[in-house]
């Protein structure tokens, strides 16, 4: 066995895979168009959640809190001085119209971004869209609609997790009072749907000729993880040598929100990468297995594939 497979796995092609389509695809570019289009739709899901949940729960004040709360560990502390500032200048001025507009560019800013993302799909697994456009654009506003509701499941667990997991134990007789356990149910429970988002991206956007659902892929996998850590080191770069704010004055919010926007798309082009080269290398060896010799009078008119 050669020094580059590891338990069956070819990990020379593997690699040599991952730099031939990042390069030939041009994901870094066409991360950054998917940053462009998901930053004109960020402010806007942020009003339409807020407001939405406000008139569920009759009060936006203290879910708006927990909601800024938990976004600031996530975002660049710069990023979200900047988006705290615009959602509550937006929130101040609203109305069930502006409710309703909300949700319209969000979804009509964010499909372009799915747009965006099936275009570098498509280029990642060397397919052609052939779909007509009005069933694309469809496609990308459903898509859209569901991740706005995934976000908003997100939230759900975020801000009750702790009491849904505390009901759902105590239904089945078990008692749990231990914080570890509750926090862990409570963020495997975001992963998951995190994990769910992602295959929808994976599985649906491309224009795949057979469709095969796979519920678990490690670009999948990788994307998350790979989020999370360069989350965090972007934070951490930020507070210690963060220069932008010194350089640019107020644009520095800006530059830090897009630089980590372009950081999440970079996340899900790779992730994506990984699943074509898998694909390839998946139906290289089903087409190995079926290749075998065939009759010399049948060569002319069977081809095994």
């Amino acid at each position: 066995m050669a020094a580059s497979k590891i338990i069956g796995f070819d990990s020379k092609r593997f690699f040599w895979g991952l730099y031939r389509k990042t390069m030939e695809t041009d994901i870094f570019s066409r991360a950054a168009q998917v940053a462009f289009y998901f930053s004109f739709s960020l402010f806007p899901l942020l009003f339409f959640l807020v407001s939405l949940f406000g008139i569920v729960l009759e009060s936006t004040e203290g879910l708006k809190a927990e909601l800024f709360t938990y976004v600031r560990q996530i975002m660049p502390s710069s990023a979200f001085e900047l988006v705290r500032k615009t959602v509550e200048e937006i929130i101040d001025s609203s109305s069930s119209g502006k409710l309703t507009l909300g949700l319209a560019i969000t979804l009509w800013s964010a499909s372009a971004g799915i747009d965006s993302v099936r275009s570098a799909l498509n280029a990642v697994y060397e397919l052609r869209e052939t779909r007509w456009w009005w069933k694309t654009k469809a496609q990308s506003l459903a898509i859209t609609l569901l991740l706005i509701l995934l976000v908003a499941v997100v939230l759900g667990i975020v801000f009750y997790g702790w009491q849904a997991a505390q009901v759902a134990l105590s239904y089945i007789g078990l008692q749990v009072t231990s914080p570890l356990v509750l926090v862990s149910i409570q963020w495997i429970s975001i992963l998951v749907v995190m994990l769910f988002a992602c295959e929808v991206i994976y599985n649906l956007l491309p224009n795949f000729k057979k469709y095969r659902w796979d519920w678990i892929t490690p670009g999948s996998i990788v994307a998350i993880v790979l989020w999370l850590l360069l989350t965090r080191g972007f934070r951490l770069y930020l507070e210690y040598f963060n220069t932008y704010n010194k350089a640019y004055g107020s644009l520095g919010a800006v530059i830090i929100l897009m630089l980590w926007l372009y950081l999440t798309a970079i996340v899900v082009m790779i992730g994506g990468v990984i699943n074509a080269v898998l694909r390839e290398m998946r139906d290289e060896r089903e087409s190995a297995l079926l290749d075998v010799p065939v009759p010399e009078s049948e060569e002319q008119t069977e081809t095994v594939h």
